[in-house]
């Protein structure tokens, strides 16, 4: 029996050993697996997060989109082609009624119309400018509701009026 105790022992050891080494190997193994799956719950949790962004955005966006075209077809200030629109802009300069000037601009364009206007008054250069865009010819065609007139002085470069047309066919001055 000495002799059976004596191997019980020395596998004892190897049984221990190789039992170390297999549990040692299967927790490396099981964290790797719940990094591996911690790591994909994460990313999972982040991509819903962005696609919940992107839909709050795409609402937002929608939202302002409807609000411009609302604010578009309220907005009846301009003619029915862009030379109506800038006739009727030249119109106002000449009387001095700034305010309704600007209103042939697009809304956000029209604060800073009024500035320039009264700068071109103050420095009596407001018959220079209004002989300049009375001379405006069309330069090219309508393309996807924008168009284009354009201007020269004899001394100068040539100036171009761009225009836009809203959604109820009325015609914007973008900039001069």
């Amino acid at each position: 029996m000495e002799i059976q105790d004596n191997n019980q022992i020395s596998q004892n050891p190897k049984r221990k050993y190789w039992k170390f080494v297999a549990g040692f190997l299967g927790i490396i193994i099981g964290v790797f697996v719940l990094t591996g799956v911690c790591l994909w719950l994460w990313q999972s949790y982040s991509q819903w997060q962005g696609e919940k962004r992107v839909e709050r955005l795409a609402q937002e966006l929608k939202r302002l989109e409807q609000e411009n075209y609302q604010r578009a077809m309220a907005d009846t200030y301009g003619g029915k082609t862009p030379q109506e629109t800038l006739q009727m802009y030249i119109e106002a300069v000449e009387k001095g009624d700034y305010e309704l000037a600007s209103k042939y601009f697009i809304e956000k364009n029209r604060e800073e119309e009024v500035n320039e206007l009264k700068v071109l008054d103050s420095k009596t250069n407001m018959s220079w400018f209004l002989n300049l865009i009375k001379k405006a010819i069309p330069d090219g065609e309508i393309v996807d509701n924008f168009f284009r007139m354009k201007s020269k002085t004899e001394e100068g470069p040539y100036y171009f009026i761009r225009f836009i047309k809203y959604p109820n066919d009325v015609w914007k001055i973008i900039e001069i």
